[in-house]
């Protein structure tokens, strides 16, 4: 599973250059994966991703 997680975070990493100004943090709460982007502009939202 890790390798999926690794994969994850290269791909919103590289999309991370793309939207200047956000930062990106992923977490687990059960067994769910959840990212949390906050945008200068736009505030934070949090999105379910997968699974732990």
């Amino acid at each position: 599973m890790m390798g999926f997680v690794d994969r994850l975070l290269a791909r919103v990493a590289r999309k991370a250059t793309v939207e200047a100004g956000c930062s990106y943090t992923y977490y687990c709460s059960g067994a769910i994966m959840y990212q949390r982007m906050c945008c200068l502009d736009q505030g934070c939202q949090i999105t379910r991703v997968g699974m732990c």
